[in-house]
């Protein structure tokens, strides 16, 4: 064989060789291609979730700062409701105390009887006026 036979035969083959590694490459890309669309459709999907999920704090935030508020106000509510117990037992105190002033053979029933106990109040359905409580409390001062 002439050299000139042999050179074009291993171009030839060494040609078939290149387009056969072109043609593993071009499909190789072709699926990075379609894993890439792929990993797009699932970032975005991500990145919606995560506009959720932080819509989702911030109003579970919200909401927390509004049941402490509300938390708040009935703690002070009730307190407001204790200090005004304190008086109000204060104030019948002093008033049995008074109203015991004059009568002092109640005093020894009630010394051999053993303690009094109290007599349950009606249940209030409206919350006190507070002149009313203003008025108890300089009642309480006062004596």
């Amino acid at each position: 064989m002439s050299e000139g036979l042999l050179i074009d035969v291993v171009v030839i083959v060494l040609l078939g060789a290149t387009i056969f590694f072109a043609f593993r490459l071009d499909r190789r890309l072709q699926s990075m291609r379609n894993v890439q669309s792929e990993l797009a459709g699932v970032i975005r999907e991500l990145n919606s979730a995560a506009s959720r999920a932080e819509a989702g704090i911030q109003g579970l935030k919200n909401a927390a700062h509004s049941s402490g508020q509300q938390l708040e106000d009935k703690i002070k509510s009730a307190k407001d409701v204790g200090d005004e117990l304190a008086i109000l037992l204060r104030s019948t105190e002093k008033f049995g105390r008074v109203s015991d002033g004059g009568r002092p053979q109640n005093n020894q029933a009630r010394a051999t009887s053993g303690p009094v106990m109290p007599q349950a109040a009606p249940a209030r359905t409206a919350p006190p006026q507070r002149p009313a409580l203003d008025a108890l409390r300089a009642l309480s001062l006062a004596s």
